[in-house]
């Protein structure tokens, strides 16, 4: 009997340690992935307070420039610290200040952007009336596009202000006169064109030796964000050699090498929403290497 009564004993203890362990190994899960829901949640809040103070310093150095009436910047030296120009203790006077992103955050864009506004608050940008867009991430791929259009308004993630509904009374008596025939003229045309070649076609690149010659039938090509559209790039070598495309993580490039001679394709597509100009470059094993620009859009 007494034997019996400690063999029970034994085994409800095993049984308990056996519990404490499972029950212990479900907390560690638990808590590794909320650590890293916390990590990928503060990374993203890092992209969007570097996005939102850039977006809020364009539009301080718009306004600025119309009050001004003179001409207000914000340009990038490298892919995480831009320069604002512009009146900033109302003195009348332009000076610079120098910001930087968050920890990890870079631009993304292969492009550093420079935007100078006119005392129109437009952009003095090649070609008025197109579009600026770059992309900001993070090392976690948490990202945002940015636009600023020809007209000066910037964007994030197109989301586009939005005017407040405003209701209006009418208290015209019958003996006020109304002049229908006044017409403003104008244009409901708004300045959505990239400021980016967008062309497919392109011209060729040729790059190397004589004897180690890589040439592309584009010098960029666009397509579409997300997966919307797959572009192609046809590479080609005077002497076969193996060429291997290096390339930005929000793009994929299929095949990434591949034997080359008289002519190989390599498809690329859009892997998230980042839009914006990023460069593609196609090396050759023996030693020539060209780049293509690769334009994401809507």
């Amino acid at each position: 009997m007494q034997t019996l009564l400690t063999e029970k004993r034994s085994h409800e203890r095993g049984a308990g340690i056996v519990e404490l362990v499972i029950v212990l190994a479900i907390v560690a899960v638990v808590s590794a992935f909320v650590l890293l829901q916390i990590r990928s949640s503060r990374a993203a809040l890092r992209v969007q307070n570097s996005v939102r103070q850039l977006a809020s310093y364009m539009e301080k150095a718009r306004i600025d420039a119309v009050r001004r009436h003179g001409t207000s910047s914000v340009s990038f030296s490298n892919t995480r610290t831009y320069s604002v120009t512009m009146d900033f203790n109302g003195s009348g006077t332009p000076t610079t200040r120098t910001f930087t992103f968050l920890d990890n955050v870079n631009l993304a864009s292969s492009e550093l952007p420079n935007v100078t506004f006119n005392w129109r608050g437009r952009t003095l940008t090649a070609g008025s009336d197109c579009v600026t867009t770059f992309a900001v991430s993070d090392t976690m791929d948490h990202g945002l596009s940015v636009d600023v259009s020809g007209s000066g308004d910037v964007t994030v993630e197109n989301q586009q202000p939005t005017l407040p509904n405003v209701s209006y009374t009418s208290n015209i008596n019958s003996s006020d006169s109304i002049n229908t025939r006044l017409v403003v003229s104008g244009t409901s045309t708004t300045d959505n064109t990239p400021c980016m070649d967008l062309s497919a076609g392109g011209v060729g690149v040729d790059a190397g030796t004589p004897s180690c010659t890589i040439h592309v039938n584009s010098s960029s090509i666009s397509i579409k964000k997300n997966g919307g559209a797959t572009g192609s790039v046809l590479v080609s070598m005077n002497n076969p050699s193996l060429v291997v495309a290096t390339f930005p993580s929000n793009l994929t490039v299929s095949p990434a090498s591949q034997n080359v001679s008289n002519g190989q394709t390599f498809s690329i597509v859009s892997k998230n929403t980042l839009r914006g100009p990023y460069n593609v470059t196609f090396t050759s094993q023996c030693g020539s290497s060209v780049t293509v620009k690769v334009n994401v859009t809507n």
